[in-house]
């Protein structure tokens, strides 16, 4: 009964993107996530990597429900010179999920929103002192498109190249992997499944034991940027929140694609 209930206790996976003022939809404010990270180290929160969380879940481990995880999408450059120095501060290990081909370029990749400011990414060098410092890093394709519009051989070359680019410099196995946009299919999930260990989507909600590692759940920091909210992170009503605001999110979805 002590693992059945165990199993099923819930934790949250952060998503991060841009560290800026810049108030973009994938920017925190530096002095947010400082704050943030504050409040985790000072609740004696338990953090550990996306791959661990992965392997809690693959290997039957329980997770204590003051754990999480934090993951930035992309690999900004403010991950290095924002974030990095508080991750260190505290302690703290994180994910960054890398666009391979565009380390040490900018936020230029197709499909990008033209409302989002042009940004420099992760350099290798950064990574490789990241890394070495105790920060996983995982793939997001080779160029953040769409996945679910490219055909099975393009697919299949953004995610398995990304993943050997990633380990060609770092000399090491890449295990987890980021669907951009969140956007996946059955054909995707598998080929995901094929090259990586777990995987995250860009679903609203929280983990447990019995969590498909292939399509884990996460919380976006737009919907935890009051610290009333961050305080509840670990409580069933904080479950509930999300579950309210991702009904709210697939509302939105519908409405839009009936307007177009």
């Amino acid at each position: 009964m002590g693992n059945a209930h165990a199993s099923k206790r819930q934790i949250s996976i952060l998503t991060y993107h841009s560290l800026d003022d810049s108030g973009s939809v994938v920017s925190t404010s530096p002095g947010i996530f400082q704050a943030q990270m504050r409040h985790l180290s000072e609740s004696n929160f338990n953090v550990i990597s996306f791959g661990e969380v992965v392997a809690h879940i693959n290997e039957g481990r329980p997770l204590s429900a003051k754990t999480v995880a934090i993951t930035f999408d992309d690999g900004y450059e403010n991950v290095y010179t924002e974030a990095f120095p508080v991750l260190q501060q505290y302690g703290f290990t994180a994910t960054v999920f890398l666009i391979a081909d565009y380390c040490g370029k900018y936020n230029d990749w197709p499909s990008n929103m033209p409302s989002i400011e042009r940004s420099p990414l992760l350099s290798w060098r950064e990574v490789r002192e990241m890394r070495k410092h105790g920060i996983e890093f995982g793939a997001h394709t080779l160029t953040h498109p769409d996945l679910t519009r490219l055909n099975e051989s393009q697919a299949d070359y953004e995610i398995k190249h990304s993943k050997d680019k990633i380990q060609e410099h770092l000399g090491e196995e890449v295990k987890v992997f980021a669907y951009p946009y969140g956007k996946y299919n059955r054909r995707i999930r598998e080929t995901a499944q094929r090259h990586f260990n777990g995987a995250c989507s860009t679903r609203l909600g929280r983990v447990n034991g019995e969590s498909d590692v292939y399509l884990l759940n996460r919380v976006d920091t737009y919907y935890i940027s009051h610290q009333s909210l961050l305080e509840r992170l670990p409580t069933n009503s904080f479950t509930a929140y999300l579950k309210l605001r991702q009904s709210l999110r697939n509302l939105k979805q519908i409405l839009d694609y009936k307007r177009n």
